[in-house]
């Protein structure tokens, strides 16, 4: 869904900044325009949420929650183009109006797209590290919405005011000055698409690459909110300070064409390069926890050792733009469509390169794929600009190309072979404690299986007799004994409690540990099992088929591949049991599966007397996140009670009593299958009877617990998601943290 989103934000500012290039040229109050545009795009933000719950609410009311994978990707695009094509083409408008406000002459143009371009996605960076540390997590979604929104309607407003007398006088003489000025260096129409299309490809390769590091990254850094806005912030600073070194000398340079080349040279060695860095990443990783106190000035510093990882690379990103578009621009009153064409133009091939990534490249041939199909990109767009070069030092510069792509051959898979990490060191890393205990760690580890798929990497690793299933990283389901007693319990004990659950809704499948205690009662008559990733899927039939008792293929058993959110939210179904086991709070996208409109959508398909059961990681939770968790509950349902089991938490929710009779617990509990899983985990049917009597905490003992508690996690502000990510750092931090043994990662 990420690559969907990123797609149509992209192919909006393409076509936005190619039709808005063309208008700037021909308005004689260009300053108006951008005006407009600011205006709009602030309404726009004001009403923003609103148009995306609209068409949230429209995919939920056309199109099945059981949509094949590839038909859910249509129609979310769908969707999605409806919402955001408008605001991004306004958005891609405003770089070419921006170019062609700043300047009037040719001579000056590199120059002038330089500083333009370079301020802009410094101003990107900015925003990144603004909205992922400071604007949702400290006011939520709607607050941050309207203030962004009112900035950009007051600075409309300003512009509106601003005195047109420059925009009139360069009217009147912008047809003498296309008669005056020579064509620039971009020369004939074969020359200019030459570029274009090459540009094109490139805008596809550089794409290719900031994928491949962001899920590089991700591994190291992350999937929560915090990294994200880090490693993006981290990857446009390069950009943009690349493009402002340009100012100085872009004008002056005497070859373009061969720079060019040689700059695509060093984004090649230099992107192979990002590739290799995992162990001195992993070190400086461990010595900015050391010498850190805080959890942002930790993850500042994480973001500063990212972004000088990748500042080769994206500098010559960010010389190469302006370049390409001084080249590509034949006349001063013609700076807003050249810029506009260039921008189009190698953003469009950005489009394709977000698409090919996430859905041709990882998932068939993994990252060896995506990086040899960079490299070749990359190889061919300097040798056609190299083509292009005149000059009598035109063969210095294709030696210099040769050796930089020789050397990039060198850091390729085809030369050294390359592996993805599977060992999340922002998560077990920090669990560990110190670099020795971490690589101790990895050193016990065994791969058996690993998988790129649309959310990431999955992989099965073997500790021991005992095997892990990784998401990014992390640990999301084992054998291991700790693991395995929470994964058959939310499975259990929700069945247990309700007298006929004949309708059974089980989110998040894991290994499948959940789904198999399930079917091993006889009364369920249908069970829905939801997974939004399909690589979860195939990994829990082909490696954890024999510890789920081959639960997916029971005949009961209807596979949903699909959001959890989305899947309760959009179908018409009532369950009497809904088990809910999603990743950790602090994963991007997660909290929403732990906010009070979750649980009231939970509620209202639930049939009379249903129950919902959800897995809360303790261990991740200080006590006023997990008093604000359970008041989020409390606020929806009447009736709860939960227990701990280690350092996990197992809640039960009902809007009715719970009603328990033994007699029918003690028969339920004969069960073959029953006694079976609960031997596994070392429970005898009178240790689960007492396990069942005895709660942490009572439906009567709640009130108590929370006391004057008023905190709620809500989908405005997930509360939860960014206190849990920081939680990673803060009790790592603590002399004696409460961390289970190794390897429990859920």
């Amino acid at each position: 869904m990420f690559s969907t989103v990123l797609s149509i934000f992209l192919l909006g500012l393409a076509c936005g900044a190619l039709v808005a290039g063309r208008a700037a040229d021909r308005s004689a109050r260009p300053w108006r325009l951008l005006a407009l545009v600011e205006l709009f795009l602030g309404v726009w933000c004001l009403l923003s949420l609103p148009i995306f719950q609209a068409g949230r609410n429209l995919f939920l009311a056309i199109f099945p929650g059981d949509l094949a994978p590839a038909s859910a990707l249509v129609a979310k695009f769908v969707v999605v183009l409806l919402c955001m094509i408008v605001p991004t083409l306004a958005i891609g408008a405003v770089f070419p109006l921006a170019v062609r406000l700043y300047g009037r002459d040719l001579g000056g143009v590199g120059h002038d797209l330089s500083l333009v371009y370079g301020l802009d996605t410094l101003g990107a960076a900015v925003g990144a590290l603004l909205a992922g540390f400071v604007l949702v997590p400290e006011l939520g979604l709607a607050a941050s919405t309207w203030l962004l929104g009112s900035g950009a309607v007051v600075l409309g407003l300003a512009l509106l005011l601003l005195k047109d007398n420059k925009d009139t006088k360069d009217s009147k003489d912008r047809h003498g000055q296309r008669e005056r000025e020579t064509a620039a260096d971009g020369g004939s129409a074969v020359r200019l698409w030459a570029m274009l299309g090459t540009f094109f490809l490139s805008g596809g390769a550089a794409l290719l690459l900031e994928t491949g590091w962001n899920r590089f990254f991700s591994l190291l850094n992350g999937t929560h909110v915090y990294s994200t806005s880090s490693v993006l912030a981290g990857f446009l600073t390069g950009i943009g300070l690349g493009s402002l070194l340009m100012t100085r000398w872009i004008d002056r340079i005497r070859n373009p064409f061969a720079a060019v080349a040689v700059l695509y040279g060093v984004v090649a060695v230099s992107g192979m390069l990002v590739f290799r860095v995992e162990w001195p990443f992993t070190r400086a990783y461990f010595a900015i926890f050391t010498h850190t106190q805080g959890y942002y000035t930790f993850q500042l510093g994480v973001c500063l050792v990212i972004a000088t990882i990748v500042l080769l690379a994206t500098l010559a990103m960010g010389a190469n733009f302006p370049l390409v578009a001084r080249l590509a621009t034949r006349a001063g009153a013609e700076r807003g469509t050249s810029a506009g064409r260039v921008f189009f133009a190698n953003t469009l091939g950005a489009v394709l390169g977000a698409l090919l990534a996430e859905f041709v490249l990882l998932p068939l041939w993994g990252f060896s794929g995506l990086m040899l199909a960079t490299l070749a990109i990359y190889a061919v767009a300097a040798v056609v600009f190299l083509g292009l070069a005149q000059g009598p030092r035109r063969l210095v510069f294709a030696a210099a190309c040769a050796v930089l792509l020789a050397a990039a051959l060198l850091l390729s898979p085809l030369v050294r072979p390359f592996a993805m990490p599977y060992h999340a060191l922002y998560y077990h890393g920090l669990r560990a404690g110190s670099l020795g205990a971490y690589l101790q760690e990895k050193r016990e580890l065994r791969l058996i299986d690993e998988r790129q798929g649309f959310y990431g990497q999955v992989a099965v690793v073997q500790l021991g007799r005992d095997l892990l299933l990784k998401h990014n990283g992390k640990t999301d389901a084992s054998t291991a004994l700790h693991d395995n007693r929470t994964q058959l319990l939310l499975g259990h004990l929700p069945l247990l409690f309700h007298p006929r659950p004949r309708r059974v809704l089980a989110i998040g499948l894991g290994g499948g540990f959940t789904l198999r205690a399930a079917i091993h009662h006889p009364e369920p008559e249908r069970i829905t099992a939801v997974e939004i990733d399909p690589q979860v899927v195939a990994a829990a039939r082909r490696h954890f088929a024999a510890f789920n008792d081959r639960a997916l293929d029971e005949p009961r058993v209807r596979l949903v591949i699909n959001d959890g959110r989305n899947f309760i939210d959009g179908t018409r179904e009532r369950f009497d049991v809904i088990t809910s086991e999603p990743p950790n709070i602090w994963v991007a996208g997660v909290s929403g599966l732990f906010t009070q409109e979750f649980y009231r959508s939970a509620a209202a398909h639930l049939a009379a007397g249903g129950i919902l059961c959800q897995w809360v990681p303790l261990y991740e939770m200080k006590r006023e996140d997990f008093r604000t968790m359970l008041h989020t509950l409390t606020s929806v349902f009447p009736e709860v009670a939960f227990w701990q089991v280690g350092t996990d938490v197992i809640l039960l929710a009902s809007n009715q009593p719970f009603q328990l009779e033994l007699p029918e617990l003690a028969r339920r509990l004969r069960s073959p299958a029953l006694a079976r899983d609960f031997t596994a985990i070392g429970l005898t049917m009178r240790s689960v009877i007492e396990l069942i009597n005895s709660p942490a905490v009572r439906p009567d003992q709640v009130a108590a617990f929370l006391g004057r508690e008023e905190g709620l996690n809500v989908d405005d502000q997930p509360v939860l998601e960014f206190s849990t990510a920081r939680n990673l750092f803060a009790l790592a931090k603590e002399p004696s943290p409460p961390q289970p043994s190794y390897p429990q990662g859920r």
